[in-house]
């Protein structure tokens, strides 16, 4: 009877959407294709398809797609109860189904559709996996297969079950999200089953395709939705939405592979990896478009050769198909995007790529949400077939053809992740030093199962500091037995690196009886990272009620900042990294602390808090801040950090120092010029910069360059091209100078950057730029901050109603698509989506260009002496 009954909803929905299948509306803006050789045609849109999601197209070239009635279903929503799965026949024979009608239904956040090898079609929604079954071929699903089941309190759509691949030999992947920290459980057909406790990021597991032998793959994702294996057998997956940490990513996942992301953090937390920055995690590939959810290999098409073993991924905020070229790199990849399809990203009509599916023909369909203001489902959808043109000689679908492995690097790992026994103890100790960290990872996987913990555990005694980081790791991921000895030993450790890791097992595990012991990792050389997992693990260790998805309070972390600042007893090296950090600026209490240090310091302490105070709103402050610059008695370099200062903080006061341009000390005269530039218009402040000038016998010094170029801006001498800047900046430089010049109002680095914990997290944090890049590329980057932008960092402009355009960074797309713009000058801006009059990617860097016009040639140079010091 239920079978009878989905014929006839079948046969309705067929009636009432006949006539559109091969007829295109033309009011449909049709997506843009970068190559010529290929054509990019409308299959289906309402009524015949609506919020469409996963899809896949099986041998017999029926096209199957998830049309969704429950995400964030609004309460006037018109359409099924349930989510449907529908197929699209081939009625007149030209290989292109047309005519829908429903093979299956009564689901609630179906997500994702796979074929496994034999054909079968799994539809995975958000709680669990079923295998559809067409027994008798006709098109209607008549029963379906429990295959795995996801047990959690949560049921938010899309942060559950989502992606889905198959392997040739019969492995089923799936991706799980980060499940809004709750603990889940995921069970296999055979009771097989994998918990994950509450505050941890999403992970991606396999089993057999009955749902046998479920198993934990790899973690430290957000949100895993689309998986995809090359002919190799290298599993790829997009993690979509990080949130307020961007770029989305393109990440290899390996066995073991931890990918950095905690649920129970911010994004932004000293915790939180993603990019491979903490101990034992994993570096993306790249970063990709925002919200990618579907990828697919290029070698499932029939498509030009240039195309061979190439990625495609679907980016629904960006309206793009994106292709990824992979190179090898040691055991895993590096990546280049290309835009290989681009669309509308108007707010009501916009290209909304979900879900990717290659077809017998080596044709590929997507699917389209069509609509970026209606994240509930809605009346609007769209299927799209991309192939090559007629007469354009292709390479045929070679994905069935198994590739042999032949990266020397990937065997390495796969034969170290193989590692069980005492005897490849040594070869595993070895890799542990390898600057690969997928062959790290592999070491460290290895070293944590039991039959190896013993040697492990002494490798963590390994004279080594790298050998002690790794099997530290590996000494975790077993699930040591009583950490505290372990820890206790490590918070002391020589190594930042190793100090750094045991802070965080300390905090994240909750060893309470280390509280005491936190601050051993922050008595020798501390460095701002280390601190603030210093703070982080103290924040975990004093907060209550504790609950391991609790995520850090920030009241306790400026309660244990002020503690430390007002303690006497804390050395200076702690008292000048919560100089650093503290935020309460505003607190009459927090001011006079900084104050007091200002004047009565150990000199790094002083530093430190002249620094802070250009902050600082408290009205004491100027006059303290001109005392220190006047005081000959002190060393230059922290007088020049006052003058510095006070140029930050307001210009008003600065002339009043206008006599330090004769002062005895160089650094003093030429803070002092650089501090006036700012003024150098006022009458009082440019005779007295006229004078000093006259005074020079050689005006090619920092001091007389400085000076011109505040009274002849337009007259002095300076680098015409980039090729003279690049031969006059060279070498040379003054570090403690740079770092003025970076801070300074005119060079306005710290509007997007952040170095040593101070400035702005809208670009790239430099506080290690110098282990990436060298002088040159340092200076081209300045020179020309388009050449090269990263795609966590392209520049978004949206401009409103009211006339108002905001220029920055993308951090997510809201529920209702009203982007959140992490703004220049501004901080984070949602922007309400009925605001929005354009929203657009500019191929230009928010990095203004002629940075270089800001600073005299000693600047420049100081600048970059800066920057290399930064490891």
């Amino acid at each position: 009877m239920m079978k009878k009954f989905r014929s006839c909803l079948s046969v309705l929905l067929g009636l009432c959407s006949s006539g559109l299948a091969a007829t295109p509306d033309s009011k449909i803006a049709v997506p843009q294709v970068s190559d010529p050789r290929l054509e990019f045609t409308l299959v289906a849109s309402e009524p015949q398809i609506v919020t469409p999601i996963g899809i896949a197209v099986d041998r017999r070239n029926r096209l199957f797609v998830v049309e969704s009635h429950t995400h964030h279903r609004p309460t006037d929503y018109v359409g099924p109860e349930t989510d449907l799965v529908k197929v699209f026949l081939d009625t007149n024979g030209d290989s292109i189904p047309d005519t829908p009608k429903v093979f299956a239904e009564g689901f609630k956040s179906a997500m994702n559709l796979a074929l496994s090898p034999s054909d079968e079609l799994y539809l995975v929604h958000r709680s669990g996996v079923v295998l559809l079954h067409d027994g008798d071929g006709d098109g209607v699903s008549e029963r379906r297969t429990n295959i795995v089941e996801l047990e959690t309190t949560q049921d938010y759509p899309h942060n559950g079950l989502s992606g889905i691949t198959f392997s040739s030999d019969g492995w089923l992947y799936l991706g799980v999200g980060e499940n809004f920290s709750a603990s889940h459980t995921l069970r296999g057909s055979d009771g097989s089953s994998v918990r994950t406790g509450p505050g941890r990021g999403g992970k991606v597991f396999r089993c057999r395709a009955d749902g046998r032998k479920l198993q934990e793959v790899a973690a430290g994702f957000w949100n895993p939705f689309g998986l995809e294996l090359d002919r190799a057998g290298r599993l790829f997956c997009v993690d979509n939405d990080p949130g307020g940490r961007p770029p989305c990513r393109l990440l290899h996942v390996v066995p073991g592979g931890d990918y950095g992301y905690r649920r129970r953090y911010a994004d932004t937390h000293v915790f939180n990896g993603w990019d491979g920055e903490l101990p034992g995690t994993l570096p993306m590939l790249t970063g990709t478009g925002e919200a990618p959810c579907g990828i697919l290999s290029a070698d499932r098409l029939a498509l030009p050769a240039n195309y061979a073993g190439a990625l495609l991924v679907g980016s629904w905020g960006d309206a793009a198909i994106e292709m990824y070229r992979l190179q090898p790199h040691g055991a895993s990849f590096r990546a280049t995007k290309e835009n290989l399809v681009v669309g509308e990203k108007k707010f009501n009509e916009a290209f909304c790529p979900v879900d990717l599916a290659a077809a017998p023909d080596g044709s590929l369909y997507i699917t389209d949400w069509a609509d970026r203001t209606s994240y509930p489902v809605h009346s609007k959808g769209r299927i799209w077939r991309l192939a090559t043109k007629a007469g354009v000689e292709v390479r045929k679908p070679a994905h069935a053809e198994p590739l042999a492995e032949t990266n020397v690097g990937v065997l390495r790992f796969q034969r170290l992740l193989a590692g069980d026994s005492p005897e490849r103890f040594e070869e595993l100790k070895a890799a542990l030093t390898d600057a690969d960290p997928f062959i790290r990872s592999a070491a460290i996987t290895a070293l944590a199962k039991p039959a190896l913990r013993g040697l492990a555990s002494k490798a963590a005694d390994d004279a080594d500091p790298t050998v002690r980081l790794g099997a530290l790791s590996a000494l975790r991921r077993g699930a040591h037995g009583d950490p505290v000895p372990l820890l206790r030993k490590h918070l002391a450790d020589p190594d930042e690196r190793v100090r750094l890791l045991a802070l965080l097992w300390s905090g994240e595990d909750h060893v309470t009886a280390l509280a005491a012991d936190l601050s051993r990792a922050v008595a020798q050389h501390p460095t701002p990272t280390l601190f603030q997992a210093y703070l982080a693990a103290a924040e975990l260790l004093t907060s209550e009620p504790y609950t391991p998805a609790a995520k850090p309070d920030p009241a306790v972390r400026q309660q244990l900042l002020a503690s430390i600042l007002h303690d006497d007893a804390q050395p200076a090296a702690l008292h000048a990294l919560a100089s650093v950090a503290v935020t309460t600026l505003s607190d009459a209490k927090t001011a006079l602390r900084l104050l007091h240090f200002a004047c009565n310091g150990e000199p790094q302490v002083r530093r430190e808090s002249i620094r802070t105070l250009a902050e600082c709103p408290h009205p004491d402050v100027p006059g303290t801040l001109k005392s220190l610059a006047l005081d000959t008695g002190l060393p230059p370099a922290l007088r020049a950090d006052a003058i510095h200062s006070m140029a930050r903080r307001d210009v008003a006061h600065l002339p009043a120092l206008a006599g330090l341009l004769d002062d005895p000390a160089p650094d003093v005269q030429l803070e002092t010029a650089r501090a006036l530039r700012l003024l150098a218009g006022e009458a009082e402040v440019r005779k007295a910069l006229q004078l000093k000038l006259a005074s020079l016998s050689d005006r090619s010094t920092a001091l007389g360059e400085q000076l011109q170029f505040a009274l002849e801006p337009g007259t002095s001498k300076r680098p015409a091209s980039p090729d003279e800047w690049r031969n006059a900046i060279a070498s040379g430089g003054d570090a403690e100078s740079g770092r003025r010049v970076f801070q300074s109002v005119q060079a306005r680095c710290t509007t997007c950057h952040q170095a040593e914990g101070r400035g702005t997290s809208i670009g790239p944090d430099l506080s290690t730029v110098a282990r990436s890049l060298d002088r040159a590329k340092l200076i081209d980057a300045i020179l020309d901050p388009s050449r090269e932008v990263a795609p966590q960092y392209e520049h978004h402009i949206v401009e409103t109603k009211s006339g108002t355009t905001h220029s920055g960074v993308l951090v997510h797309i809201g529920l209702d698509g009203s982007p959140l713009i992490n703004a220049l000058g501004a901080g984070r801006i949602r922007v309400p989506v009925a605001q929005v009059t354009r929203h657009d990617t500019s191929k230009l860097s928010m990095m203004p260009f002629g940075l270089e016009n800001t600073m005299t040639t000693h600047d420049f140079r100081d600048l970059l002496t800066y920057l290399l010091s930064l490891k």
